[in-house]
């Protein structure tokens, strides 16, 4: 057999000796299914003759019970965590028929235990919860998972795509994956989603996890959702029981450590659950009608048009699977359309052939097409192998396709307006208040008494006049991998308050720019090139381009005009990284580790 023949074939014989070791047997389902019957709670908190399950009053649901009936949609912005963690806990508490929540990442620190407590206490009430996770970062532990099973039958959970049928990886169960099954290992369900009653949905970038939420004192997440009334929420909650009842959609307790758990040594119930005392002004913010209606209700826009859009499970799922609708495609269809200008926001900055060869047409249709990207620097992201392949392309993005990209400073100027409890969480960092989320990267900038901020929303606005709010990076993940979600909008009032948001986020004072180094003309106009203190370790195919500070009293001027380096200056291309070490890995990754850009 030739070789190529004999690599094919070894993971395949590998996968289908472990295969079997995976799923339980019938038996063992049964047995589970029988335990969970007789053990898990039944009683209920409310009088079950009660149609409205003792819920909370809300005018956000009766926004939304109105806005169905109607020819119309409203939309809320979400630009702020804290509300938009003060609605989520609002309407799980407002609820009287179901909550069906999807995310990747569910942490179980402080945020993460109180919104799963949330949604405990409604399925005590009689409500149906059903809440599906991603298996590969959400929380884990066996005994914490049998423990909400059994706390009530009216909360399910489930997760989707576990590797070996676990909840718990350790090291050599991720290498047995990527070495087995390496597609299927990576086909993971990014979406990101909240249905409460079919009345109101919540779609866009958050997980949940502190730093989603302006909780975590040391990295905090500028992120982006929209909540949604109208009669698309039906449609939305669809999307979630198509994912529901897909075969690579697993119920916990029919994971192997969690069934062994259950089976061999189950866990007492749960402790009483106390909310931790700085999350007490927020939990009485959602008891005010009066605040919940200003800041969810009259804030919304009314649109005529929008489209709910998901991709199907098991996206991809082999290479030659092509019967799926592409929702890729109709966001680069929608981007094709641009005439004037494409504002583009999203935490990692790695386009794909296919969306090189979009952006290349764009510009030769339109030579004087507005291209702008709005993305992480490596001070700011949680990815630094994402990062060094962003950098690595920065000529290609900026000298070929004209794009303007801006990249996120970790301490941005407007961080106290970005995040409304940015006082609670200086006064808080002094006190040594943490939180149990880890941040990937090494964060090596200048010590602050404020958390590092990064971003992590994603959108894109084309022509002032169509918007598109969801869970899709424009990476090669989303395109290939990651099951993504969305909200496309075809409004120019919301367009456009998007694009302002867009654009306040690369004003100077929030965001670098990278540009070309300057030729040798330019240079004897420009104010400053590289200062003397920047140390950088740079090959000559990275020299192409620098990232450039605003000078003082200067006024802010696109890349390409040319005034610009007489405007800006030269920071380097890793300002505020104070450690070498994290600018070489950068590098290296970049250089060296390319056949990883498909899955980053």
């Amino acid at each position: 057999m030739p070789v190529a023949g004999l690599r094919k074939l070894v993971p395949m014989l590998l996968a289908v000796a472990l295969l079997p070791a995976c799923s339980l047997s019938p038996k063992k389902v049964h047995a589970v299914d029988a335990r969970v019957s007789e053990s898990r709670e039944f009683s209920l908190t409310c009088e079950a003759n009660r149609s409205d399950r003792c819920a909370q009053n809300s005018p956000v649901l009766e926004f939304g019970r109105t806005a169905a009936g109607g020819d119309h949609h409203h939309l809320t912005l979400l630009e702020d965590g804290e509300a938009a963690f003060a609605l989520r806990l609002h309407l799980i508490r407002a609820a009287r028929n179901t909550v069906e929540v999807q995310n990747f990442i569910l942490r179980k620190d402080e945020s993460g235990e109180l919104f799963l407590n949330e949604l405990l206490d409604a399925a005590r009430r009689g409500v149906k919860v059903r809440l599906l996770l991603d298996q590969m970062f959400s929380f884990s532990e066996a005994r914490y998972l049998v423990q909400l099973t059994m706390a009530h039958s009216n909360l399910e959970i489930r997760f989707y795509n576990p590797s070996f049928y676990k909840a718990e990886m350790a090291k050599h169960d991720w290498l047995s994956a990527v070495a087995c099954c390496f597609r299927r290992f990576n086909q993971r369900m990014h979406n990101k989603l909240m249905v409460v009653d079919d009345l109101v949905g919540i779609v866009g970038g958050r997980n949940i996890a502190d730093r989603y939420f302006d909780f975590d004192t040391n990295y905090e997440f500028k992120d982006r959702d929209v909540a949604v009334f109208g009669k698309v929420v039906p449609e939305m909650r669809a999307s979630f029981d198509t994912f529901w009842v897909n075969k690579k959609t697993i119920p916990v307790q029919h994971l192997r450590d969690v069934a062994a758990e259950l089976l061999d040594d189950p866990p007492g119930r749960l402790e009483p659950y106390e909310p931790p005392a700085r999350m007490r002004s927020l939990l009485a913010a959602i008891e005010d009608a009066d605040l919940l209606r200003a800041r969810f209700v009259e804030t919304a826009f009314e649109v005529a048009r929008l489209r709910y859009f998901s991709d199907l499970p098991r996206k991809q799922a082999a290479a030659e699977d092509r019967s799926q609708e592409d929702t890729t495609q109709e966001l680069y269809d929608l981007l094709l359309s641009a005439q004037r200008s494409v504002l583009i926001q999203s935490p990692y900055m790695v386009l794909s052939k296919r969306a090189r060869e979009l952006f290349a047409e764009l510009r030769d249709r339109n030579p004087d097409i507005e291209l702008v990207y709005s993305t992480n620097s490596l001070a700011s992201t949680d990815a630094d192998t994402v990062y060094g392949h962003t950098h690595k392309h920065k000529k290609r993005y900026v000298g070929k396709l004209g794009f303007h990209l801006y990249e996120l400073k970790p301490y941005p100027a407007d961080a106290p307006d970005f995040f409304p409890r940015w006082p609670e969480l200086i006064e808080e960092k002094k006190q040594g208040i943490g939180s149990d989320s880890s941040v990937s990267g090494d964060n090596s900038t200048i010590p602050m008494p404020a958390p590092r901020v990064g971003l992590h929303s994603k959108s894109f606005v084309v022509d002032s006049r169509i918007a598109m709010i969801g869970s899709h990076n424009f990476d090669p993940r989303s395109e290939g991998f990651n099951t993504e979600n969305g909200l496309i909008v075809w409004d120019e009032a919301f367009a456009q308050k998007l694009e302002r948001l867009i654009r306040r986020d690369i004003e100077p004072q929030n965001s670098w720019v990278v540009a070309m180094r300057p030729d040798k003309e330019q240079e004897r106009t420009a104010i400053q090139t590289a200062p003397e203190n920047i140390t950088e370790f740079m090959p000559w195919f990275y020299g192409s381009t620098s990232v450039y500070e605003l000078a003082p009293g200067k006024e802010p001027l696109p890349p390409d005009s040319p005034d610009f380096y007489r405007h800006y200056y030269s920071v380097g291309s890793f300002p505020e990284v104070i450690r070498t070490r994290r600018q070489i890995n950068v590098l290296f990754l970049g250089s060296f580790f390319g056949f990883l850009e498909p899955i980053l």
